[in-house]
C-alpha cells in the first residue's frame, strides 16, 4: 500500500542507501512496519539508531501527503513499480519513490538527453540551449532538465517550442513553483511531458536538494549536454553524476575569456564530447 512507501520515505534520518538496503532485505514497506527491531538489525548495514528511528509508526504524515497527491493529481512511482523507468533503477542510488506531474513517457524507450548549465548564463548560452534543445526536440528526443532559471529555463522553452517531450526533475515538491517567474513553464511542462521530484508536495527548494537531484536527471537520461558552467556549478555535479553511471557526456565550446565557461571548457579538454548541433548528440542513440 502506497502509505507504507510515503512512511519509510518521508521518516527524517534515514539515507537513501538505507531505505534500499531494508527494501532489499524485507521486500516491501509494509513488511518492514510490522518487523520489530532485532529482525531490522538483520539487514545489511543497519545501525541501532537507524532501526531505532523505524520505531516511529506513525502514519499521519503518509496519510496527509497521499491526500495531497490525490488532491493535486500526482502520480506515485515506487521503485518496485513496472512503470519505474529501468534506466533509472539501474544507477547507485536510485530513488525509492517518484512524484510525477503530469505524463511520464517510458524513458527506457526514449532518446532522453539532459541538458543542464549555469543560472548565470550569457546570452550565448541562452541561445545555444535553446536551439540544441529545440533540435533535440524536434527529432524526437525527450529533454530532460530542471527548472532553474538560465540554461534549464532556456532548454526547456527550446524544447516545448518544437512541440517536443520535457522531463523536468525538481529539487522541491511538483507544487512548488520555483523559482517564481517560471509558473508558466512549470504549466506547460505538466502539460506536454512530466514534472518529477523525490520530494513530496509543499517541500520548499533546499540548496542541498539540487545536488542530490541531479543523479535523477542523469539516470533518467542517455547522455548529458552541458551548455555552460563556471569552475563550481551543479550543471558540473550532473556531468560527474553522469559519467558515474555511465552516460555520454557532451559539451558545448564556449568562449574561452568568460568565466562561466570555465567549468564545461574543461570537460572539453578531458574528453567529453564536443557540440554544435543536436544531431551531433543524436548521432550516437
Amino acid at each position: 500500500m502506497l502509505k507504507y512507501w510515503l512512511w519509510l520515505t518521508n521518516l527524517r534520518g534515514l539515507h537513501n542507501q538505507t531505505r534500499l538496503a531494508l527494501l532489499r532485505h524485507f521486500g516491501t514497506p509494509e513488511n518492514l512496519f510490522y518487523a520489530d527491531e532485532g529482525e531490522i538489525l538483520l539487514t545489511e548495514g543497519i545501525t541501532r539508531e537507524q532501526a531505532a528511528l523505524l520505531r516511529d509508526h506513525d502514519l499521519e504524515r503518509a496519510n496527509r501527503i497521499l491526500g495531497d497527491c490525490q488532491r493535486l493529481g500526482l502520480q506515485l512511482l515506487t521503485i518496485q513499480d513496472a512503470a519505474y523507468p529501468a534506466r533509472l533503477q539501474n544507477i547507485y542510488d536510485p530513488p525509492v519513490l517518484l512524484y510525477v506531474r503530469g505524463h511520464l513517457p517510458v524513458m527506457d524507450e526514449e532518446a532522453a538527453i539532459a541538458v543542464v548549465g549555469t543560472r548565470k548564463c550569457s546570452p550565448y548560452g541562452v541561445a545555444c540551449a535553446e536551439k540544441l534543445a529545440f533540435g533535440f526536440a524536434a527529432a524526437g528526443a525527450v529533454v530532460v532538465s530542471g527548472l532553474a532559471e538560465g540554461i534549464d529555463a532556456a532548454s526547456v522553452r527550446g524544447a516545448l517550442r518544437a512541440g517536443g517531450t520535457v522531463a523536468a526533475v525538481l529539487g522541491n515538491g511538483t507544487d512548488v513553483i520555483y523559482p517564481p517567474e517560471n509558473q508558466y513553464l512549470y504549466e506547460d511542462v505538466a502539460a506536454a511531458g512530466a514534472l518529477v521530484s523525490e520530494y513530496p508536495p509543499g517541500t520548499p527548494p533546499d540548496g542541498r536538494h539540487f545536488p542530490v537531484r541531479n543523479r535523477i536527471l542523469s539516470g533518467l537520461s542517455l547522455a548529458a549536454l552541458v551548455v555552460e558552467a563556471p569552475e563550481r556549478s551543479g550543471a558540473l555535479n550532473t556531468a560527474r553524476q553522469a559519467l558515474n553511471q555511465g552516460r555520454d557526456v557532451y559539451v558545448v565550446p564556449g568562449n574561452i575569456d568568460l568565466p562561466s565557461f570555465v567549468g564545461s571548457n574543461r570537460l572539453l579538454s578531458e574528453g567529453a564530447g564536443s557540440v554544435t548541433s543536436g544531431w551531433d548528440v543524436l548521432r550516437e542513440y
